[in-house]
């Protein structure tokens, strides 16, 4: 069975999904890009015009998202467009009977995705977040080691991310704003806090100090040649001429978050850093600590063992010596289709471009893989719930200044941040 897919946005995200899609195409008959979407019509005939070099066709364009969604007998809409968009587009999706896979953040807030879930349920169609860092093969690895014992009990996880912050995100008018879910924790924090969860399990509570340190922002000048390549066609509806936009979306918040398991973390992370930047991501366990390799770059994880002897070095184990310590460990088929058919590997080297586009195929043809044989996607609305509420926790506990129950954030009882952002959108 091939399902007709179609795409709805066709800025930078949305060329990556098509590029994502031809690398789908390219392994499996699972799913056909037919149909593109897109307000302006350049847009849509610049991801055609790749679409249709690297499949041999060129899928049908519309600048009508309603009549798209009737004409075109699709089986599933990609939604790539900004998060404001996710829920208003996937709800009208779904009550076509179309299954929806939607870019990350699920919904604007967890309002939005209460709705999106409730209208999945009612028409029984497929619902998927477009969550690519777990699909990443070193991401899979990490998450065997945790299960395997590899570093014993699971005690805490640091996660910080540190950068300057001089310019809007790619440009891009709505990512300055609030109440267009245009803050950096929500942006970025939600890849960190599906990652945070898939390692870590079930969080209970966080508590979290946000800021907005660095306001005001250049509205050009930060893409560099290869975000450029993903980035330059798109057409920007939402800035005037100014070099500068005030931003009132937060860049900064440090967290700290209480794990069902007993165990603790910290997620913190600022694009406000000015001078000086860095990273680190680490898991820590009775028995050792993974330091994380991040994700779409092929590097291997390190384990670090403390030796019996005080005078010698930690112990490090990486490369192949980690597959040792998780024997029958194997990659899904999906996820091998696309490295080779390899199903145990401990590191890779492709490009970026190669990279993000091989996640991505791995995401939309798990989706169509759940349709075909009726079954639940990895990352359905429950996980994409899970992640949306623990960034919307540490934003909602930033403004509160209270400690958050993640459970609450999920059924809404604790919704202070997003009301204003539901009562503007009319939500």
């Amino acid at each position: 069975m091939t399902l007709s897919l179609g795409i709805v946005g066709c800025g930078g995200m949305g060329f990556r999904h098509m590029e994502g899609i031809s690398e789908l195409m390219r392994h499996s008959d699972v799913a056909r890009l037919t149909t593109i979407c897109d307000l302006h019509e350049s847009a849509a005939n610049h991801v055609a015009d790749i679409a249709e070099k690297n499949n041999g066709f060129r899928p049908k364009i519309y600048t009508d998202f309603d009549s798209m969604i009737n004409d075109s007998g699709i089986d599933i809409l990609d939604i790539v467009t900004d998060t404001k968009t996710h829920h208003s587009f996937a709800i009208k999706a779904m009550n076509k009977g179309i299954s929806v896979l939607t870019e990350k953040p699920m919904g604007i807030t967890l309002k939005a995705c209460r709705q999106m879930k409730e209208v999945q349920e009612k028409n029984n169609v497929k619902l998927s977040v477009a969550e690519n860092y777990r699909r990443d093969p070193m991401n899979r690895l990490v998450k065997a080691l945790l299960d395997s014992g590899a570093i014993g009990d699971l005690q805490m996880i640091v996660d910080i991310s540190v950068s300057g912050g001089g310019y809007l995100m790619h440009g891009t008018g709505w990512r300055a704003k609030k109440s267009q879910a245009g803050s950096l924790i929500l942006e970025q924090g939600v890849h960190t806090s599906d990652l945070i969860l898939y390692f870590m399990g079930k969080a209970i509570n966080i508590y979290a100090k946000t800021a907005v340190n660095n306001p005001i922002r250049k509205t050009s000048g930060m893409l560099n040649k290869q975000l450029k390549n993903f980035y330059g066609h798109r057409v920007e509806d939402q800035l005037d001429d100014s070099k500068e936009i005030e931003i009132d979306a937060e860049d900064t918040a440090f967290s700290v978050i209480d794990f069902e398991n007993g165990s603790f973390g910290q997620m913190t992370m600022t694009s406000a850093a000015n001078g000086y930047g860095f990273g680190n991501e680490s898991i820590h366990g009775s028995k050792g600590t993974i330091k994380l390799p991040g994700s779409r770059n092929g590097n291997s994880p390190i384990i670090y063992r403390d030796s019996e002897d005080p005078k010698i070095p930690p112990i490090s184990i990486t490369g192949d010596d980690l597959l040792d310590l998780v024997p029958n460990w194997q990659l899904d088929d999906i996820t091998s289709l696309y490295f080779d058919n390899k199903k145990r590997i401990s590191s890779y080297d492709y490009s970026f471009e190669e990279i993000d586009r091989k996640l991505i195929a791995i995401e939309i043809h798990d989706l169509a893989d759940s349709i075909i044989n009726n079954r639940t996607p990895e990352v359905d609305s429950k996980v994409g719930m899970d992640a949306l509420a623990l960034a919307y926790a540490a934003l909602e506990s930033g403004e509160s200044g209270k400690i958050i129950k993640i459970e609450d954030v999920i059924s809404g009882k604790s919704n202070s941040y997003q009301k204003i952002i539901d009562a503007e959108l009319n939500i």
